[in-house]
């Protein structure tokens, strides 16, 4: 993958294969891969060449080739699985995937422009980090806990911090001058996070706020809590304020690696062809196979006389 592409999650990209080829047929009849509903016509794959500094498209250097193809497989399998398990692509994932390739533009001038053929497809490849993320917030429940908190050692002192919090002192500036816990020195923010990071005590009484709030104090194994809830509840983009969307996709790819896993096993489990000029996809290997070993390039033009 050159340096225009997106990072994904945990090891998930591609590698480079070995292709080869040639069959009869005209550039421009026949796709060049398909899988699920997607397809990888001849000029948006033209498109690809080009943008990775490809001048004569009509020969391909067939690792380069397999390369590429590969990588689009990969790309519109995983939207394919997406929404074949009921999460669609759309602009809560376009979006955010423009905002970075502007970004990513700025710094790098040889990264396409949204607004071109392979700008867009370069797009739908940043995109698949956010919604796979909402596929798994979708099947899996996924829920965030955005607090900070004080810590005291008994009852009295955390009646006492309540009650001046009540009376308008500031939490953050409070939990810096009293909380005896290791993020005291930073107001206490605890940032946003799974539940199941906390002790259930902590939990509960965070719950127990019903909304953003102070609770009361909290007893655990580290003495007493008094929590400020920020937000609490399912990660759905736009519920918790202070995370972006590029928070959002990492927290729960970061967090919920097993359940990317189960779905990276489905990954190939739907109907991917590959144009013969270009060998055969491995679908146990995740790679494009060579019919012909050894060939080094693969002729795109004027096939129709082979």
């Amino acid at each position: 993958m050159n340096a225009n592409h997106p990072r994904l999650f945990a090891g998930a990209l591609l590698v480079a294969f070995s292709l080869a080829a040639s069959a009869c047929g005209s550039a421009g009849e026949t796709a060049v891969a398909t899988t699920g509903a997607a397809t990888l016509s001849e000029e948006d794959f033209e498109a690809i060449l080009e943008g990775n500094g490809v001048e004569d498209t009509s020969v391909v250097p067939s690792e380069l080739a397999s390369r590429h193809v590969g990588e689009w497989i990969f790309f519109e399998s995983w939207i394919d699985l997406a929404e074949q398990g009921g999460t669609e692509l759309s602009g809560l994932h376009l979006d955010p995937a423009q905002v970075e390739q502007e970004a990513a533009r700025a710094v790098d001038p040889t990264v396409p422009e949204v607004d071109t053929r392979y700008g867009r497809i370069q797009q739908r490849y940043r995109a698949v980090p956010h919604l796979i993320a909402d596929h798994v917030i979708a099947i899996a429940g996924v829920t965030a806990l955005c607090s900070s908190h004080l810590l005291v050692e008994t009852e009295a002192e955390a009646v006492a911090a309540v009650s001046r919090l009540d009376a308008g002192e500031e939490f953050a500036a409070l939990a810096a001058e009293i909380s005896i816990g290791p993020s005291g020195p930073r107001g206490g923010d605890l940032g946003c996070v799974m539940p199941a990071t906390f002790v259930s005590e902590f939990v509960e009484g965070a719950a127990a706020v019903g909304g953003p709030g102070i609770s009361d104090p909290v007893q655990s194994q580290f003495g007493w809590h008094v929590i400020q809830v920020r937000s609490f509840g399912p990660l759905v983009r736009g519920q918790h304020q202070e995370l972006t969307s590029e928070e959002i996709t990492s927290f729960v790819l970061d967090g919920y690696g097993a359940e990317l896993q189960q779905l990276q096993a489905e990954l190939f489990n739907r109907e991917i062809n590959v144009d013969p000029r270009f060998g055969v996809f491995d679908p146990t290997a995740g790679v494009v196979v060579s019919g012909s070993p050894g060939t080094d390039a693969i002729t795109r033009a004027d096939t129709s006389q082979s």
